[in-house]
């Protein structure tokens, strides 16, 4: 702790406001990349389309790979992928990034932000059953790892059934 003289006590309390506002000025700069830096809606959306293609890529080649005979503790690296990329995933969906409101096609449905406190319950769910996928790989638990990745496949319908427009899965040709 430190003292300070009266003099010094005198002077902060005639001008205390004014250096609050000089420090929180001095402070701005600093302020975090998240409160600067904005992303256009067509770019939100291009990032979350190709996350979206990256996510359903990797839980593919983890479902493949058990199917191979291979053990749970080979997909720990994709399995701790998705459950990172789930937690994030929510705010990949930014206001103003649904169908017809920017040039880029969406097929993310006006749900998603008319019953967020929905949607957040389903992305809160992907995480759990993608932290569990992640676990159970740690763990080396083949059997139970199999199963989780039916949990993931379905938390992933559950939400798209609700929130995503169009055919499920990877574009169709």
């Amino acid at each position: 702790m430190f003292a300070l003289s009266i003099t010094s006590k005198r002077l902060l309390a005639s001008s205390g406001p004014w250096i609050l506002c000089a420090v929180c000025i001095g402070l701005a700069p600093l302020a975090s990349p998240e409160d600067v830096i904005a992303v256009s809606g067509s770019d939100a959306i291009a990032a979350r389309q190709a996350s979206l293609d990256m996510s359903s890529l990797t839980f593919r080649s983890m479902r493949d790979a058990i199917k191979e005979g291979r053990e749970a503790k080979s997909q720990g690296y994709p399995a701790a992928v998705l459950a990172k990329w789930a937690r994030v995933l929510p705010r990949m969906f930014p206001p103003g990034t649904g169908q017809g409101e920017t040039s880029v096609n969406s097929q993310a449905r006006p749900a998603v932000w008319r019953d967020r406190p929905g949607f957040e319950r389903a992305a809160a769910n992907y995480v759990d059953v993608t932290t569990r996928l992640a676990a159970l790989a740690a763990a080396n638990d083949t059997p139970e790892f199999t199963r989780q990745l039916d949990a993931v496949d379905r938390a992933c319908s559950l939400c798209h059934a609700g929130y995503k427009a169009g055919d499920q899965g990877p574009p169709k040709r």
